[in-house]
């Protein structure tokens, strides 16, 4: 008798540890999908890529127009853009995110985000140490936020806004 309860609990808890291990990679597999289905803005009508595409691009180029008139030897082009917050947290250490989002969502971003404002994009810097945030005002103009990692005094990093600025609208656009 003793042997058949070992054997059923054994048997139980076997079945839990498969089912729970089965639910958590369901749960997983669906928040993955949704967090990168959700976040893509490939899935919007064509005008709309179309206009995102042109102001990102426009963007881009305002930055560099920008950190050249500023003498400031950064090559963007190695860097990589983001759409959204979420997909850029992904390629971060988990310790570092939020203070990136604080930084992400600062005081510079909400004085500078106005209605009528494009959706913003984020460039990050190949060793994750530096980030530029952007996106197109309503007149045309370019908010531009750079946020860069520092080490604090508890020796760990913490992202903080380390310059905003509105520059003109390129002139190739």
């Amino acid at each position: 008798m003793n042997y058949l309860k070992s054997v059923m609990i054994t048997t139980g808890i076997a079945a839990i540890l498969i089912c729970s291990g089965a639910i958590t990679e369901t749960i997983r597999t669906d928040r993955l999908e949704a967090s990168t289905g959700s976040s893509r803005w490939e899935n919007q009508p064509q005008e709309l890529q179309e206009k995102l595409t042109k102001s990102w691009s426009g963007g881009i180029e305002a930055i560099r127009n920008t950190l050249n008139e500023n003498s400031e030897n950064e090559n963007i082009t190695e860097w990589k853009l983001f759409y959204s917050l979420e997909d850029s947290l992904n390629t971060l250490p988990n310790q570092e995110h939020s203070s990136f989002i604080t930084a992400f969502y600062s005081n510079e971003r909400r004085t500078m985000l106005e209605t009528g404002d494009i959706m913003p994009a984020l460039l990050l810097h190949p060793d994750h140490t530096k980030a530029i945030l952007y996106w197109e005002k309503h007149d045309g103009t370019y908010a531009i936020i750079t946020l860069e990692s520092q080490i604090n005094a508890n020796n760990k990093p913490e992202w903080n806004v380390s310059h905003s600025w509105i520059t003109k609208q390129p002139s190739s656009t």
